[in-house]
């Protein structure tokens, strides 16, 4: 066969297909890789904001607010609510869910609850400020929920969600926030991986064994 000018023989045919093949299945990795990390931190996202409405449906707004307002960790129901959070936390596996709640006279956000063990060197204590309130944080407050937040602090890579805290009267007055270990999302994706790795290796000892017997074709 002509090529350009040049005979092509069979054999070169069979070698362009191969490269051409596995050309596209390096692509076709590739762009699966992205979309699995995307699937990955969305369910992650989504673990956790069920978490999280689950426990802002068990709140007692009054108790809560009356909480807020005084800031006193003596407060009976502080023990209660931590409790609660660090049940769901342990029960879905998050790393941290906690409170926050934004002074709109003093401009300041302060931590309300955090549901890690009191002697963790990364636990917020109520009434401890926040100075640097995420743009999540900030745009949940005004309704404009985020889900599958993926981000780094100085304590790690988290996929976090934000819900919600309303009053009676359908008005935000706090943040609930929850994180999950971003290790926990590289598991999905070391299985999604492991699956792509086999299909590739399926489909290459097939183009390998159409080789071959493309090859015992020619020399009968």
């Amino acid at each position: 066969m002509l090529m350009g000018g040049k005979n092509v023989t069979g054999k070169e045919k069979i070698y362009a297909v191969i490269i051409i093949a596995v050309f596209c299945l390096i692509i076709v990795t590739g762009v699966g890789n992205f979309r699995a990390k995307q699937l990955a931190v969305d369910l992650a996202g989504q673990r956790v904001s069920n978490t999280l409405t689950l426990a802002v449906a068990d709140f007692d707004n009054e108790k809560l607010q009356e909480l807020i307002q005084t800031q006193n960790q003596q407060n009976a129901y502080y023990g209660e609510l931590r409790a609660k959070l660090m049940q769901l936390k342990t029960e879905h596996q998050l790393e941290n869910i906690y409170m926050l709640y934004k002074d709109e006279q003093n401009k300041v956000w302060f931590f309300v609850v955090d549901a890690r063990a009191e002697d963790d060197p990364a636990h917020l204590a109520l009434g401890q400020l926040e100075n640097n309130a995420s743009s999540a944080v900030e745009n949940t407050l005004k309704g404009k929920v985020v889900q599958g937040e993926y981000h780094t602090t100085s304590l790690g890579t988290f996929v976090s969600s934000y819900q919600e805290v309303k009053d009676a009267g359908g008005k935000t007055y706090a943040v609930l926030a929850g994180d999950i270990d971003v290790k926990n999302v590289t598991e999905f994706l070391y299985l999604t991986r492991y699956v792509q790795f086999g299909i590739m290796a399926v489909s290459l000892l097939l183009i390998g064994l159409i080789v071959y017997l493309s090859g015992r074709k020619n020399i009968n």
